[in-house]
Order: structure tokens, then C-alpha cells, then sequence
């Protein structure tokens, strides 16, 4: 068994490492904030209304996603996103599995982050994909460790990948004659 940066091995299957303890500070911080709204008398009850709500809804969802896992079950094949609200809920199959993706987020012209997202077949409809964002990482040492790491873990390789890549794109240009 190998030791993963951004794995931990648990019960025959490997989770996705957060780090909970500042997004849990900041979803309190919100919810506080937002109950301070609803205390304090303002000008505009409906103002006040508005923005607590808006601060105790952004809090709940900070705190829902910091208790978000991403597991990958090697004897099973699977990909699953379990968390709080059940209908974010996902399972993939490796099977389904198309590529994976890293998008570069700039933010006024300044990169700021990279996002690796999975991209699945979707059963219910051939032509259409759904797409699971499962990491956003800083430099791109950290993006090529992580793809390594998930690459070990699932046992796709990247000329899997390139023939998975270039089957579908053949059956898309047959599909389109």
C-alpha cells in the first residue's frame, strides 16, 4: 500500500483529504453574522430579513461542503460524493469515466487556482457528459501529484485515457455522418 498526499486509505477504499477547520470557522463566522442580522433592530426589517438569510445560507453551505467526501472504491470501481444535502449526492462507475480535466481559473487577469474535474458518461442521455469537480489546487506541481496519485489509485494511465479519448471522438465523427 503507498502513502498519498491527497488520498488517505480507509476500510478497502480511499477519501479524498480535506482541510475542514477553516471552512468550518468561516461557515460559523457566516451563520453568527447572520444571526446578528436577525437580533439587531435596522431601518429595514426586510433588509435585515434579507441579509441574515443571506449570511446563515452562505455559513450552512460552507459548513455542508466541509463535510463533503469524495471516495474512490477500488474494488467496487466507483466514484461516490456523499455530504449533508443528499441530492449533491453522486456515483460514477470507472467505466463511465471519459478524461480528466484541469482548468486554469484567472480572477481580474491573475491567475488564482486550478481546478481538476472528472468527466463521466451520462446513462440517461448519450450526447451530454456530467462533470465532478474533486480538487482545486495552487501550483502546478500540486495538480501533477494529485493526477499521479489518481491515476495510481484508479489504475487508468494516460494512454488509457488517449484511447479512451480518441474512441469517443471516432464515435462522435461516425455518429455525425
Amino acid at each position: 500500500m503507498f502513502s498519498y498526499h491527497n488520498f488517505v486509505y480507509n476500510n478497502g477504499s480511499y477519501l479524498l483529504k480535506s482541510k475542514k477547520t477553516g471552512v468550518v470557522i468561516l461557515g460559523a463566522f457566516f451563520i453568527l453574522f447572520g444571526v446578528l442580522f436577525f437580533t439587531l433592530i435596522f431601518k429595514s426589517p426586510i433588509g435585515a430579513f434579507l441579509g441574515g438569510t443571506a449570511f446563515f445560507l452562505f455559513g450552512f453551505f460552507c459548513i455542508a461542503a466541509a463535510f463533503t467526501k469524495l471516495i474512490f472504491n477500488k474494488t467496487a470501481q466507483t466514484i461516490e460524493r456523499t455530504g449533508i444535502l443528499s441530492y449533491l449526492n453522486k456515483h460514477y462507475h470507472f467505466n463511465d469515466f471519459i478524461r480528466i480535466e484541469t482548468v486554469r481559473i484567472y480572477t481580474n487577469f491573475i491567475y488564482t487556482r486550478t481546478a481538476v474535474n472528472l468527466r463521466f458518461k451520462n446513462p440517461e442521455s448519450p450526447d451530454k457528459s456530467d462533470l465532478l469537480t474533486i480538487a482545486s489546487l495552487r501550483t502546478s506541481k500540486q495538480v501533477e501529484q494529485f493526477i499521479h496519485e489518481f491515476h495510481q489509485i484508479t489504475g487508468l494511465n494516460n494512454e488509457e485515457l488517449k484511447q479512451n479519448g480518441q474512441s469517443l471522438s471516432l464515435e462522435r465523427n461516425e455518429s455525425e455522418k
